[in-house]
This record gives structure tokens, C-alpha cells and sequence, in this order.
């Protein structure tokens, strides 16, 4: 919804260039850039620098990943034997609960939500056991974790790329006060990341 990674980049070196087309494929929640871009923003602002939107913003809906409450519903009653249990494990939980109390409303299907870090044994009943398992659970967080913190270095990565590319493609000269301000906040970023992996 373009509020992260790498299509913030894109969008800084595109979005201003009449002969650019940005294709959006998905749904774009309220309050996003993306949502913005979409519903016709003038300008938009990125990485602290105002962006004129000129490239032609499209949009196509028919490859969302996401299906809305009627269509998981008419996915639930096609089947000519439902299913005996339905586990909800992605999106809001407003949003799952509702669509839980629907599915139990209109069908004799049973439906769970799990918590972060319970296991279900499958063994056929309509009420599988819930084992709850503290140290998976634990497990599981460091995981996250570790995913989060490789995606914040990638993102941060990609972003001093495309700022040596600003850098070598502006004006500005090696006395200029932004640079000397970025020169400073970079060794402080270092000296930081140094102190946390303890060189």
C-alpha cells in the first residue's frame, strides 16, 4: 500500500515523470499513500520531499489477494460436504469475529480463531484440542523478531543506496550543510550499530 519498502523508492524516482504508469492490483486501506495516489492526490510526500503526481495512476481489481465476507461465505456453502472445522488466521480481528459469527449463524461449520502460539491436533472431531505450548510460543516471537529486525536492514540498506544516488545525482557540494548533516547522522548510525554488535 506502498507505506514501506521498496516501492517507496520507486515511487520517488516515478511518480513525477508524465511518461510513467503506476498499476495498483490491490485494495488500498484509507490513510495509506498508496490510497491516497489512487483516489487522485495532486502531490504526495515522500522520504520528507513533497512529490508532484504526474505519472497515470491505474488500477485493477481483479487480482486482489483478498476475498470480501461474501465471497469467503459463498466459498464455505459451495461445498457439497462442508467442512467439519474453519480456522480464521488472517485479518482484523473486528473482522474475523464478525465473519466467525456469520459462518456459525448460517451453517453448522465450527470456527476458530486462534491465539498467537496455540496448536490444534486434527484428528477428525469438530472441536479440535487447543495446546497451548509457552516455550512455541516464545520460539515464535524470537522468529518474528529476527524476520522483523532482516527486513528493518534490507529497508535500511536499500534506503542508503538510493541516498548515495541522490547524493551523486544533486548539486550539492561536500561543504554544503545537508550533506555535512547526513555525513554526522551516518556516523552516528554506525557507531550505534557497532555498539549493538559489539566491535
Amino acid at each position: 500500500m506502498c507505506d514501506v519498502g521498496r516501492i517507496k523508492h520507486h515511487l520517488k524516482h516515478n511518480l513525477w515523470k508524465e511518461n510513467s504508469t503506476i498499476l495498483f492490483v490491490g485494495y488500498q486501506v484509507p490513510g495509506t499513500l498508496g490510497h491516497s495516489i489512487v483516489n487522485g492526490a495532486k502531490k504526495v510526500k515522500l522520504f520528507g520531499e513533497e512529490i508532484a503526481v504526474n505519472a497515470r495512476i491505474e488500477y485493477i481489481e481483479g487480482y486482489s489477494g483478498h476475498a470480501d465476507q461474501e465471497w469467503l461465505l459463498n466459498f464455505v456453502y459451495s461445498f457439497t460436504n462442508p467442512p467439519k472445522h474453519i480456522f480464521l488466521v488472517h485479518g482484523e480481528e473486528e473482522s474475523q469475529i464478525e465473519l466467525k459469527n456469520k459462518i456459525e449463524s448460517t451453517s453448522e461449520v465450527k470456527v476458530t480463531i486462534p491465539s498467537f502460539g496455540e496448536t490444534y491436533t486434527l484428528d477428525g472431531s469438530t472441536n479440535p484440542p487447543c495446546e497451548y505450548n509457552e516455550n512455541e510460543e516464545i520460539e515464535y516471537r524470537k522468529l518474528a523478531r529476527k524476520f522483523e529486525v532482516l527486513d528493518n536492514i534490507e529497508n535500511l540498506i536499500e534506503s542508503m543506496a538510493d541516498i548515495g544516488e541522490d547524493i551523486k545525482d544533486s548539486k550539492l557540494e561536500t561543504d554544503d550543510e545537508d550533506i555535512i548533516s547526513l555525513s554526522e547522522r551516518i556516523k552516528e548510525l554506525q557507531a550505534h550499530i557497532n555498539k549493538i554488535i559489539g566491535e
